[in-house]
């Protein structure tokens, strides 16, 4: 699950470099040449929630994801393991619940044959899967550290 979660992350970094080369782009192409490219600020902002979503499992995975630690500081061994154990579980129904949300998100817009309201008219289900793979991810590694602290 390591490697899913790690590989998740690089994507999620890969898509910020790919974020920073739009913008620099858009901002030269609209400052400098006077001609702005249509639909780039769109287009981060797809690629902004899939960076989120991506990275969201390996932030969880290396302890990176925001939390409060003055509870778990003055915890002992035992009441910190339960602790970690809540809120495995807690983040586990999170992205079980976003991926359900989500999945009737994305079979709605497929369906329904929904686009982007911008200039990209981009069917919105393509942009929206990210939300599946974030969450899928979220849950996976969940799932791994629950049984991690289950079994240890």
């Amino acid at each position: 699950m390591n490697a899913i979660s790690w590989t998740g992350g690089a994507i999620g970094a890969a898509l910020i470099f790919v974020v920073l080369v739009i913008t620099a782009v858009g901002v030269f192409s609209r400052y400098v040449l006077a001609r702005p490219i249509l639909g780039v600020d769109e287009g981060t902002g797809f690629l902004v929630v899939a960076i989120v979503m991506f990275g969201a499992a390996e932030a969880l995975r290396r302890g990176d994801h925001i939390r409060i630690d003055l509870i778990l500081d003055h915890a002992g061994p035992r009441l910190r393991r339960i602790l970690d154990m809540w809120a495995n579980a807690a983040v586990l129904a999170f992205a079980v619940l976003l991926f359900r949300t989500a999945w009737h998100t994305v079979t709605f817009s497929r369906d329904f044959g929904a686009y982007s309201d911008g200039y990209l008219a981009l069917p919105l289900w393509i942009p929206q899967s990210a939300l599946l793979v974030g969450a899928a991810l979220l849950g996976l590694q969940a799932a791994a550290g629950l049984i991690r602290q289950v079994w240890r």
